[in-house]
């Protein structure tokens, strides 16, 4: 779940992506109140989810699909990790949940006897067989009469899970023959129908897997017919509002993030002090540049690597149940996150362009502004790219290492005319030629007048020093359609990783 948004918070999201737009906010608000009251959540109700307990978020995860009044609830373990406690706590709400009408089916493992005690039937697996099926109470009897007897005073579910691991003598195929007796084709589903106000237990013993004994309907549909209970658009707006109010509430990452725009800004300005002024310094001045564009890609690559794949593993689940469609999350990802695009560059060139003297003209800020946006656009959607397609120790690894192929091509440490010539091609490919040519055109191109300089300098005339850097005068257009190009590309290859995973989550 999301750890920046409330408890009450998360609910209301919820309500508004999954109730249909006819149901009124007041009802909405409602439905909200009475989910946080039946769960028991109201002392932490107005909590950031980060800070609840295990039992509390446990508890909230089922909210977030009551949300939608489902008639039948399926829980995959919902007691792991939980103390004894915290364990009674929620297998109490459910059964709550169970007998407010609908049916409520649980995996669970190592029940102690007064869990065991809240759920009327039973389902016991072992090694994929269904070796009994049925109430509760007759489970020890059915158990005895195939020769495994449970000693006075012994927890039933301990007894249930060794004969499910065949640590106790008997004839388990009579069990599995039982079971097999019982069983009608489509009963579950029918049985799921007709006996709402039960709680149903399925205990699994040890190295189980489903077979053909059991047998359910899922009610996901992989296609691309999904019908959602808002349109796109109201799906777009909510996701924004609440992807926007995460990342305000993440003080810790955005005091950093600006802080090191801010803190590095000065640093560069301290060490490059007044080169872009002077033309005895112009090779400083290019690594002045080069510096400018390698932070901004940095800063706004790495942070994204590192809290993306908790998003997504949310958006993973989220879409999976219906809540909305891939097409309006990718959206209202981008536009919550171009804020903060703009903020961070906007910041460090606001320090370090002045103290670095450069060219105090208009339009060669607006020039130089918009390479550095542009590349931490790059830079975003590559750590968005790796924080949705790889695990986070690789894709930390990663990241730093794609980007090594395109710092070798972009023309600062080897010029065009140094390398093979087969190599010449690669230079067109890499983002980071299009960066630096196009902070290198902003400050020097265009017409600009020769750089005053006290004694003779070799550079002092601006066209010969774009020369020796294998530039020509005025690209900058293709410089900024090379840096779009990539940009368009990486929203494609974004939105395919989280397509990919989707289906691969299937």
């Amino acid at each position: 779940m999301l750890g920046n948004i409330t408890v009450t918070e998360s609910l209301d999201f919820a309500a508004e992506l999954k109730l249909p737009r006819s149901v009124s906010r007041m009802v909405k608000s409602k439905t909200v109140n009475d989910i946080i009251k039946l769960l028991g959540l109201q002392k932490c109700a107005n909590n950031l989810v980060e800070t609840i307990s295990g039992g509390e978020k446990k508890r909230l995860s089922i909210g977030l699909e009551l949300i939608s009044n489902p008639r039948i609830l399926f829980f995959d373990e919902p007691t792991s990790g939980l103390d004894i406690i915290a364990a009674m706590q929620v297998i109490a709400h459910l059964k709550e949940l169970a007998l407010s009408g609908k049916c409520v089916i649980c995996v669970i493992h190592q029940p102690s006897s007064s869990i065991l005690q809240m759920f009327d039937d039973l389902i016991v697996l072992s090694e994929g067989k269904c070796i009994y099926k049925g109430p509760l109470d007759e489970m020890v009897s059915t158990f005895k009469s195939s020769g495994f007897e449970c000693p006075n005073y012994y927890n039933r579910a301990d007894f249930a899970l060794e004969v499910a691991s065949l640590k106790h003598e008997g004839n388990l195929l009579t069990l599995v023959e039982k079971a097999r007796e019982e069983y009608k084709p489509a009963a579950i589903v029918n049985e799921l129908n007709e006996s709402e106000n039960d709680a149903m237990l399925i205990a699994a013993g040890a190295n189980n897997h489903c077979d053909s004994d059991i047998e359910a309907g899922s009610g996901y549909s992989g296609g691309s017919d999904r019908q959602y209970p808002v349109s796109q658009w109201s799906q777009f707006v909510t996701l924004t509002k609440r992807t926007t109010l995460c990342t305000f509430r993440d003080m810790q990452l955005m005091k950093m993030r600006i802080l090191a725009h801010l803190c590095v800004g000065l640093l560069i300005g301290v060490v490059f002090w007044e080169v872009g002024n002077d033309g005895s310094k112009v090779l400083s001045n290019a690594s002045c540049l080069f510096f400018f564009l390698i932070f901004v890609f940095f800063a706004n690559a790495m942070p994204l690597v590192m809290t993306f794949p908790l998003e997504t593993a949310v958006f993973i689940r989220e879409r999976m149940n219906n809540w909305y469609s891939l097409g309006a999350y990718f959206f209202s990802k981008l536009v919550a996150d171009f804020p903060f695009l703009i903020l961070g560059p906007t910041l460090f060139l606001a320090s370090s362009y002045y103290m670095t003297s450069q060219p105090m003209e208009l339009h060669r800020v607006v020039m130089l502004w918009t390479i550095c946006i542009l590349t931490a656009w790059v830079a975003q959607l590559t750590g968005l790219l790796a924080g949705s397609s790889l695990p986070l120790e690789l894709s930390v690894f990663c990241v730093p290492c794609s980007v090594i192929p395109m710092l070798v091509f972009c023309g600062f440490f080897v010029r065009f005319r140094e390398m093979f010539d087969f190599l010449v091609p690669f230079t067109y490919v890499g983002y980071f030629r299009y960066s630096f040519e196009g902070s290198m055109q902003a400050i020097y191109g265009f017409n600009r007048t020769n750089i005053p300089c006290e004694k003779y300098c070799y550079f002092g005339k601006v066209s010969k020093f774009l020369e020796s850097f294998d530039m020509e005068e005025n690209t900058y257009a293709m410089d900024v359609g090379g840096l779009v190009v990539w940009v368009v590309a990486m929203h494609v290859a974004l939105y395919a990783s989280l397509a990919f995973r989707l289906k691969r989550n299937q």
